[in-house]
């Protein structure tokens, strides 16, 4: 995932540098592998994976050299989160698989210019690096640095656990599902036709209407917009709204609709969320998402294309560029432009 921060935030030290791990990804990593990127300086990219077993290490190399390729990585600092060993300080965990990297990504040209052991990203956990003996550490108070404040500032949230971020995304209780589910079949019944036009309308105005709302949506305008999002034009023309100010505005109803709406309607705005999430940084969310769109609706198209997106780590500039491609096609829509289209889960 990229980083989620939009501006450069110089660190002191290497300390800084590893406290500043969770505000990265978004959340505290723990029993993971995390790769920091490094251009010109710079931490371009991270990238977090579960510790694999030790007959996975090769797999997990040649896994990881795509995507760094791909983003033009020469340079990578490799973090090993885990509790520590019996044989601590002369064995390090996963110390292996540290070399299997090592000699992986070296014969790709990606050099790993550090490799650090954390037991956790906490306020005065100690780290040790795997190249050097000599080199540790103690980490700063995560909460006090300048990229959480850079990460606060820019509205994002920095959770405990991969699990606490994927909590935000819990379902409404099955019978609520059931409910809309039911309300759903009727209006497709008694109004099969949609209006791409009319439609992203009705998507616009809750947009805008997010921000002055209060409490949550009623079933009948969730059923409505898990009608107009199922228009494929008008889902696609949605991630226009990426390119506007109110973009935080769009990807707060994404996330109340994902929460909201049956399966598989349910995998249109999970879809726009992950969109929204990873243009702006926010690779975990975006994973997080795709899997609850994948949940609902198994194979669908614009997941699956937005899933190679998020695998192949492509830079969120270039997904904001994207955004504006689709923001002409959600103009020519609410400026009139009329087609048929009906119901799809694709």
């Amino acid at each position: 995932m990229p980083s989620t921060l939009s501006k450069p935030i110089r660190v002191r030290d290497a300390g800084d540098l590893y406290a500043a791990i969770p505000h990265l990804m978004g959340f505290h990593p723990a029993d993971s592998l995390v790769v920091l990127v490094l251009k010109d300086h710079l931490v371009s990219m991270t990238m977090r994976v579960d510790l694999p077993r030790p007959r996975h290490r090769g797999l997990l190399a040649a896994q990881l050299e795509g995507p760094l390729q791909e983003h033009g990585a020469s340079e990578v600092i490799l973090v090993v989160v885990c509790p520590p060993s019996e044989h601590m300080p002369e064995e390090l965990p996963h110390e292996p698989l540290v070399t299997a990297l090592r000699h992986r990504l070296g014969g790709a040209g990606i050099e790993v210019v550090e490799a650090v052991w954390l037991p956790s990203c906490q306020k005065d956990a100690q780290w040790l690096c795997y190249l050097d003996i000599d080199c540790h550490g103690t980490l700063p108070d995560p909460q006090l640095s300048a990229v959480a404040a850079a990460s606060a500032h820019e509205g994002n949230v920095t959770f405990e656990s991969r699990a606490a971020m994927a909590a935000i995304l819990t379902l409404d209780p099955p019978d609520a599902l059931e409910r809309r589910s039911t309300l759903l079949d009727e209006l497709m019944t008694s109004s099969p036709d949609a209006d791409p036009c009319t439609e992203l309308r009705r998507v616009s105005d809750a947009i805008d209407a997010v921000e002055h709302r209060k409490g949550s949506l009623p079933d009948k305008e969730i059923v409505a917009l898990a009608k107009a999002l199922a228009v494929p034009e008008v889902r696609d023309a949605s991630m226009g709204f990426a390119a506007q100010p109110r973009s935080r505005l769009a990807e707060r109803l994404w996330l109340e609709l994902t929460r909201a709406c049956p399966a598989p309607e349910r995998a249109e705005p999970a879809c726009l969320l992950a969109f929204y999430a990873y243009q702006r940084g926010d690779g975990g969310i975006a994973s997080i998402a795709l899997d609850v769109a994948e949940e609902a609706c198994p194979g669908h198209t614009l997941g699956k294309l937005v899933r190679a997106v998020v695998s192949a780590a492509f830079p969120p500039s270039e997904i904001r560029e994207l955004s504006v491609k689709y923001m002409d096609s959600a103009r020519e829509l609410l400026a009139g432009t009329q087609s048929s289209s009906g119901r799809s889960q694709s």
